[in-house]
C-alpha cells in the first residue's frame, strides 16, 4: 500500500505525576529487546510502546494517562511482594493487565506477556488479554453455541441439497501460503422456483488472490463461481450471494475480485492511515485505497440491477467484515443480511514491513523477549467513519440467537430479498 508521508507536529502529552521519563518508546516493531527486569519496569515499557504505536487513540475512549497513574503503583506493589515471598501469582498479574488492556478498542489486539516470577504452583505463566473476547460476549445477540461455528456452517452447507434446489455444488480446500492457512470453499449454483439461478460462495477466510494464483482445484471452484456470475444470461441470473459468515479475514486484494469484477472505473473504497511518529495522535494523512476494474470476470451488475447479497455474522472478522462494508459502500445493488460483525477493521502489515512505521505488532511471537502485542497497523475509514470495535450492521438483521444457532434463516432471508426485489 502506497504511503504518503507528511510532516506532523508531535503532540505534547500531559504526563502523569509518577512518570519521570518520556511518554513514548522508540518504536521497534518485532525486533525489540527485553527492556525490563521488574514488574513496574515491564508495565512502564509496555504502556509506553502502546502509547507510541497504538493507532486508534483518536477514537479510543480509554484514559491512557489515568491508567498509568492508577496502575503503576500496583506493579510496584508486585515487586515488593516478589521481594517478600519470591513469586507473583500469574492470576494476579492477569487481573491487572485485563483491567488495563481489556477495554481497548482494537478488535485485532492480542496482548501476551510472561510472568517474570510465577508461583511454583501456577497452572500458566503467560498473561493473555484479548479485548474482543471481553466485549463480544456482552452483545445482546451473542450466541454461545455448543459447536465451533465454522464447522457447524460447513455441515449445514454439506446438507444443503435436501433443503434447496441445487444445480451445482462444489467444495474444496485451498491453501494461502502467505497466510499459512487452509481456506475452505463452497460454491453452489441454486435454482429458484421460477428457474432463475443464484451463484453462491462461502469462504472460511479471505484468500482468493493467492488461491487463484496457484491454479489448483480451489482456483477452479472460484473460477466456476465467477463465470456463473459473468456468463449467465441476464434473464436467468436472479442475484448473487457471497457468504462471509465465520470468515476470519485475510487478503485485502480479494476486493479486486469481489468489487473489481463489477466496476467500470477506478473507485475509492476506503481510506487508511498509520502512525508516522511517536506522538499519540501523530498519524499520516488519510490515504485513499482504490480498486481497479477486473476485466476477466467483468459484469456491470449496477446497470443490470442485479442484487448482490452478502451474509455476515458476529464471527465475520477483519477482511471478513471489511468485504461487506466496502461492497455495501460502493455497489448500489448490494444488500447485507445477518448480524453486526466482529469489529476488527484495522488492516495489518506483513511482519517484514512492520518497522516502516510507528505502529503494529511489537515484541516476539515466541515470547523470547517476554511479551508480544499483536495490534492493527492501520486505521481504516469507510463512508467517513472509523468502525473499529463496532463492525458492520447489516441492512436486514437476522440473528442466529433467535433460531438456536440455525444458519438457515439468514440464507432464507437472502433468497427472499432476491426474489422480492
Amino acid at each position: 500500500m502506497k504511503k504518503i508521508i507528511t510532516i506532523a507536529a508531535i503532540l505534547v502529552l500531559v504526563c502523569a505525576s509518577c512518570r519521570k521519563q518520556a511518554d513514548y518508546m522508540p518504536y521497534i516493531g518485532e525486533n525489540g529487546e527485553l527492556a525490563y527486569s521488574t514488574y513496574a519496569e515491564q508495565f512502564d515499557y509496555l504502556w509506553k510502546v502502546l502509547n507510541t504505536g497504538y493507532v486508534f487513540w483518536d477514537v479510543d475512549t480509554t484514559d491512557w494517562d489515568a491508567a498509568y497513574s492508577r496502575y503503576y503503583p500496583k506493579f510496584q506493589e508486585l515487586d515488593k511482594q516478589y521481594e517478600e515471598v519470591g513469586y507473583v501469582k500469574t492470576e494476579d498479574l492477569q487481573k491487572l493487565y485485563t483491567s488495563i488492556i481489556g477495554g481497548l478498542r482494537d478488535h485485532h489486539l492480542t496482548f501476551r506477556v510472561k510472568n517474570l516470577h510465577p508461583a511454583p504452583d501456577d497452572m500458566y505463566t503467560t498473561v493473555v488479554v484479548t479485548p474482543y473476547n471481553l466485549e463480544i460476549p456482552t452483545r445482546d445477540y451473542y450466541f454461545e453455541s455448543a459447536y465451533e461455528e465454522s464447522a457447524g456452517l460447513q455441515v449445514f452447507l454439506q446438507n444443503i441439497e435436501s433443503q434447496y434446489t441445487v444445480e451445482v455444488h462444489e467444495e474444496c480446500t485451498g491453501y494461502a501460503p502467505e497466510l499459512g492457512m487452509e481456506i475452505k470453499y463452497h460454491y453452489i449454483l441454486f435454482r429458484l422456483p421460477d428457474g432463475r439461478k443464484v451463484p453462491y460462495l462461502w469462504q472460511s477466510s479471505a484468500g482468493i488472490t493467492p488461491v487463484m494464483l496457484q491454479n489448483g482445484v480451489a482456483a477452479q471452484l472460484l473460477d466456476h463461481y465467477f463465470r456463473a456470475i459473468t456468463e449467465t444470461p441476464h434473464e436467468q441470473l436472479a442475484g448473487i450471494i457471497l457468504d462471509n459468515r465465520c470468515n476470519r479475514g485475510g487478503y485485502q486484494d480479494d476486493l479486486d475480485y469481489l468489487i473489481g469484477n463489477y466496476l467500470n472505473e477506478r473507485t475509492e473504497i476506503m481510506k487508511t492511515r498509520y502512525k508516522e511518529g511517536p506522538g499519540r495522535l501523530e498519524h499520516s494523512v488519510w490515504t485513499p485505497y482504490y480498486i481497479e476494474p477486473n476485466k476477466k470476470y467483468h459484469r456491470d451488475i449496477t446497470a443490470e440491477n442485479i442484487p448482490y447479497v452478502i451474509l455476515c455474522d458476529i464471527n465475520s472478522v477483519s477482511m471478513g467484515e471489511l468485504e461487506p462494508m466496502t461492497i455495501k459502500a460502493v455497489l448500489p445493488t448490494s444488500h447485507t443480511i445477518g448480524e453486526r460483525t466482529h469489529g476488527g477493521t484495522g488492516p495489518l502489515q506483513p511482519a517484514e514491513c512492520i518497522d516502516l512505521n510507528y505502529g503494529g505488532p511489537f515484541g516476539s511471537s515466541n515470547l523470547s523477549e517476554g511479551h508480544y502485542v499483536y495490534t492493527s497497523s492501520f486505521e481504516a475509514q469507510i463512508s467517513g467513519k472509523v468502525w473499529e470495535g463496532i463492525g458492520h450492521t447489516p441492512d436486514d438483521i437476522i440473528l442466529r440467537k433467535d433460531y438456536n444457532g440455525d444458519f438457515k434463516p439468514q440464507l432464507d432471508a437472502a433468497f427472499r430479498y432476491i426474489q422480492n426485489r
